[in-house]
């Protein structure tokens, strides 16, 4: 009894990475529990699952922007985000008693922004706006829990996400010294209702004034937003590698199988329903309950537990903490291409015009992991809902250098949901120009890295080199002719 009880805490609180959390599975006898009064109860057993739903209270400014060296001036910001909380993406059981409302549905920055949002909606300015997403509602359901569609728990994360970084980078930073204009912001978003209404919700909290007439969105290609290098066969020799190397995990370990299938009869909507056969797609769906408060199903009187959630959270992250997967990296920096190329043509017009001041790319965690995956940046969970990538780009205002070479006197950081990632780049000659002291009385750095550091990552030569190519359509090249897509059901 005390081996199983020692087991049972250690599945959730372990970093280990050379076993997985054992599941609970064989007990399912329990009644739910408010998700709630599981928080209140077993804190630090849910602190990762507080962090995957990251309500709106928990999203808050860390070390975005923070260079207190006047040495230094920020000229623009290219911020990548995962849209906000949304209902599964498959069916689940009782999806519509779950309410997938926020507190702050009723309080005033909603009903302004909903106010706003509605009057705007009805004007040419905002059709000119949408384009081809004007067939889109501008707001998500007031309560019910659609699937795979935006939550008013998701519009009120990026709303408060836009509000913090509008204090940092405009309040603080005065990235616009002026009112701003039509060529100062950039906005990106892939063809989802859900990245569309978090891109309205976050411009809203973002822009001093919130004017849709001199902003365009752009639909980007797939959800990695590539414009021109798109298409890569390999990519599915490489996924496919990658997801037999994850089922090879599994199958050493039956118990966590053992738990998805019970899981599954619970869990899935109704005894016709496909049921639910991995473990990334059995998070998604207890989301749905946990992170809105919702009592977890039952079915006969067996329930799931609040172990069997925590087991499940645990498992897929210790599944992401195994040895590097070389197939998963190749299969994510051929996916990023694309956007990698578009950032850093970004920061060529920042740094030629001064324009634009901020970029916007409204995706998916997807999105964000190949964009980490690329940088060669190590990624144990999937990014949370309303995660944030954002590349500050600096200006040395005490180098004098002109003319061919002014590109020296440019810098660019990485933050990760508030954590400077810049030292993690393997590419780049870190050059420490600021300290602080966090909250914890630790002492940290602030790092740059020269943007032709960047410049010479993207360069196909090497950016291929790993795969014995010089060009993305070489890296790309097989023997097959069928085009890669995304299945619309794994994108998250």
């Amino acid at each position: 009894v005390l081996l199983l009880l020692y087991l049972s805490y250690w599945r959730t609180e372990s970093s280990s990475s050379v076993h997985p959390p054992v599941p609970a599975g064989k007990e399912l006898s329990v009644r739910g529990q408010d998700a709630e009064a599981m928080a209140a109860q077993d804190k630090p057993r849910l602190k990762k699952l507080r962090q995957l739903c990251n309500k709106p209270d928990r999203i808050l400014a860390a070390t975005e922007g923070r260079l207190s060296n006047s040495q230094y001036e920020l000229i623009g910001i290219i911020v990548n985000t995962r849209h906000g909380d949304r209902g599964p993406l498959q069916p689940v059981r009782n999806l519509s008693n779950i309410n997938c409302g926020h507190k702050s549905y009723y309080g005033s920055a909603y009903k302004h922004f909903v106010a706003s949002i509605l009057n705007i909606s009805k004007t040419t300015d905002y059709t000119n706006f949408a384009g081809s997403f004007s067939k889109y509602p501008v707001l998500p359901s007031h309560y019910r829990c659609d699937v795979a569609h935006l939550t008013p728990q998701g519009v009120v994360q990026h709303l408060k996400l836009g509000n913090v970084l509008n204090d940092v980078y405009i309040n603080q930073l005065d990235l616009f010294s002026h009112p701003w204009e039509s060529d100062d912001i950039v906005v990106h978003s892939t063809k989802f209702r859900r990245t569309f209404q978090s891109a309205l919700a976050f411009l809203y909290g973002f822009l001093p004034k919130f004017d849709l007439s001199q902003l365009r969105m752009q639909e980007g290609r797939g959800i990695s937003f590539c414009s021109k290098n798109c298409r890569c066969d390999r990519v599915s020799i490489l996924d496919e590698k990658h997801e037999q190397e994850k089922k090879m995990l599994r199958k050493s370990h039956p118990g966590v199988v053992e738990l998805i299938e019970k899981l599954s009869a619970l869990v899935k909507d109704g005894a016709n329903a496909p049921d639910i056969v991995n473990p990334m797609g059995m998070r998604d769906a207890l989301m749905a309950y946990t992170c809105h408060g919702h009592k977890l199903p039952c079915m006969d009187g067996v329930c799931v537990q609040n172990e069997d959630v925590s087991s499940i959270i645990s498992y897929v992250e210790w599944e992401n903490k195994q040895k590097k997967s070389r197939a998963k990296h190749r299969s994510s920096k051929l996916k990023a291409y694309g956007l990698m190329k578009d950032i850093v043509r970004n920061m060529d017009t920042m740094m030629r015009d001064g324009k634009p001041k901020m970029v916007l790319y409204s995706g998916h965690d997807k999105t964000l992991t190949y964009i980490l995956n690329s940088l060669g940046v190590p990624v144990y969970q999937l990014p949370y809902y309303a995660s944030r990538i954002i590349f500050e780009v600096y200006r040395n205002n005490s180098n004098k250098i002109k003319n061919g070479q002014y590109r020296l006197n440019y810098f660019f950081r990485v933050v990760y949901n508030g954590k400077d990632i810049s030292k993690f780049l393997s590419f780049c000659d870190v050059k420490t120009v600021a300290h602080y002291t966090g909250g914890n009385g630790i002492r940290n750095s602030i790092s740059l890295c020269p943007v032709n550091d960047l410049d010479n990552f993207i360069r196909a030569d090497g950016y291929f080199a790993e795969y014995n190519s010089s060009n993305f359509r070489e890296a790309c090249a097989i023997t097959a002719t069928t085009t890669v897509k995304v299945p619309l059901s794994d994108v998250h």
